[in-house]
């Protein structure tokens, strides 16, 4: 007789906890954006807020939460350290921050292999830029006549990149570091502070400063990445200015943050299954017409990086020949 019931009570369990996992569906999501608002990170988050929950289970609200600070190292420790490790929060930070563990910064409290990446918005190629009045008028000007550039701090592109400049091609830009986000910088060359902007990613220049080109108001001296810009071509690339083999080497470890531009990342310590689902919306996400369009609106580029391709990239950097490590890190530090 009791045997009968069984079913029937396991049938009445299962509509008593549907609801539940349910409601724990339906949960919001959280985009930590390692920014300040209205830069090309902020625009990014702020793209995939609008998108990514149509893919997830429940269609969870996403909410992005700017958390500016050491050039996004504030967050990715956020992110590392204190962040649920339940795929509710997530973040955008700066693909730079993966060089500072590995050059020995103690405030980087976190292992970027360990991060589970998620996806990217595309691969970039960054831009070192300056205002109509610099005295350098071209890249070759920058060896001789020495040029403020701003930064965001330790560990962003804003630094790195000028800096890998100077030690590998003989620029002389002299880095003014603080400026809270991109954005910041631009107003700062308007006002006069500093001349130009390294390490900016040709994305958000023609998201939001092409009129300035345009009007030659800004000059674009130098390309660093892994990949020309085909519509720069008369725009000198660093990698062919580089004058020996391993300092080409070098350079190519410094600029691997470009293949990790605009990623969107979790914690360490998800479930496998997790993380696929968090993979498979981005992947869906990607390919969706009213989220491509809504990316087109905004003047974002698209070239989806699947998240395994971006851990794969880590794990080469982290991979390098130590003489190669230690020339990247005395040129950051």
């Amino acid at each position: 007789m009791k045997t009968r019931f069984l079913p029937r009570a396991l049938a009445l369990a299962c509509l008593l906890l549907a609801p539940a996992a349910r409601a724990q569906e339906a949960k919001t999501i959280n985009i930590i954006v390692g920014f300040t608002t209205g830069g090309a990170y902020d625009l990014t988050a702020r793209l995939w807020s609008r998108h990514l929950g149509r893919f997830l289970p429940g269609n969870p609200q996403v909410v992005v939460q700017n958390m500016p600070g050491a050039g996004s190292m504030s967050a990715t420790n956020h992110l590392y350290n204190l962040a649920p490790r339940d795929g509710s929060t997530l973040a955008v930070i700066n693909g730079a921050t993966v060089f500072e563990p590995l050059f020995g910064n103690a405030a980087a409290k976190y292992d970027p292999q360990k991060f589970n990446w998620i996806g990217g918005r595309t691969p970039e190629t960054a831009l070192c830029a300056v205002w109509e009045t610099a005295r350098a008028k071209t890249f070759a000007d920058t060896l001789a006549v020495e040029t403020t550039v701003g930064g965001i701090g330790p560990g962003s592109r804003t630094n790195n990149h000028p800096l890998l400049l100077n030690a590998l091609l003989g620029s002389k830009l002299r880095v003014v570091s603080g400026y809270p986000g991109g954005v910041e910088i631009v107003v700062a060359m308007e006002r006069g502070e500093v001349d130009g902007f390294c390490g900016w990613a040709w994305g958000a220049i023609k998201a939001r400063s092409m009129q300035l080109v345009r009007e030659g108001k800004l000059r674009l001296l130098v390309q660093t990445g892994l990949q020309k810009v085909k519509e720069l071509p008369d725009v000198p690339f660093a990698l062919d200015l580089t004058r020996s083999p391993e300092d080409n080497n070098v350079m190519r470890a410094l600029v691997t943050d470009t293949q990790l531009a605009w990623p969107l990342l979790a914690p360490p310590g998800l479930p496998g299954a997790k993380v696929a689902q968090l993979r498979e919306a981005f992947d869906a996400m990607s390919k969706d017409a009213q989220y491509i369009a809504d990316a087109g609106q905004a003047q974002l580029d698209l070239d989806p990086v699947g998240g395994k391709a971006m851990q794969e990239a880590v794990n080469a950097l982290v991979a390098q020949p130590a003489a190669i490590i230690e020339r990247a890190k005395a040129i950051i530090k």
